[in-house]
């Protein structure tokens, strides 16, 4: 998976474990029956919802700046990509 989910998963999972809170505790304020969600996206196995990751924001008082700089040039990246590809067609 993307370098860019493993390091949001990482903040995630270290703000989680400082507010002494589990991956079913989480999933549960996030509105889900179990925890493999958070798991997985803790791990950097999945893409977080980018409204379930402003939601994280508030439950977790994650570092909005920094959650939003490594999407951002996470989008440029691809966005680069893809257009590099587009002139070789």
């Amino acid at each position: 998976m993307k370098k860019v989910h493993e390091e949001i998963g990482s903040i995630i999972k270290e703000y989680r474990v400082k507010q002494k809170m589990t991956q079913m505790d989480l999933a549960k304020k996030l509105g889900y029956d179990t925890c493999q969600f958070v798991s997985l996206f803790e791990r950097g196995l999945s893409k977080v919802p980018h409204e379930t990751i402003g939601r994280l924001v508030r439950l977790l008082s994650l570092p909005e700046k920094k959650i939003a700089e490594l999407l951002v040039k996470d989008y440029e990246q691809e966005l680069l990509k893809k257009l590099k590809f587009g002139k070789r067609q």
